[in-house]
């Protein structure tokens, strides 16, 4: 049996097709254009549909790409994982630094799970704090004199 998707499950779908291969080519210096034609065929199936006004055809390339609008949406989405990502990383990064400053690498990696979990907790919780309430206003690189 054919799955039958609604509009607005095919939107998400090619919402997601979208979006998966902007996350694999987005960093990539030489594009896979295997994904990029994944994406276009998603998003041919929406030709003659209500979505149609969601994609364009691209005579230069010969695929189907999302209008401005569409990119314009999925890029809102983006945006807000960057930034998520962003302070969660960053938090995830010094937290790691501090805690083996602090204790040590060897005693860092001999920390049982939860006991590494607890001690890394309160620094973590110190730079969420710090980022929620300051951004990066006040970080730096002290100077090495």
């Amino acid at each position: 049996m054919t799955p039958v998707f609604s509009d607005q499950e095919y939107r998400r779908l090619m919402m997601l097709a979208y979006l998966g291969e902007w996350m694999i080519n987005a960093v990539c210096k030489d594009p896979d254009p295997a994904y990029e034609d994944t994406v276009s065929k998603v998003l041919a199936f929406a030709e003659g549909t209500p979505l149609q006004d969601l994609i364009l055809f691209d005579d230069n390339g010969g695929n189907w790409v999302p209008t401005e609008a569409f990119e314009t949406e999925a890029h809102v989405m983006i945006d807000q994982y960057d930034d998520k990502t962003f302070w969660e990383e960053l938090t995830a990064r010094l937290t790691e630094r501090d805690l083996v400053d602090r204790h040590g690498e060897r005693a860092v990696h001999a920390m049982r799970p939860d006991q590494r979990t607890r001690t890394a907790s309160s620094i973590a919780k110190a730079y969420t704090k710090e980022f929620e309430e300051h951004g990066l206003e006040r970080l730096g690189v002290a100077d090495e004199q």
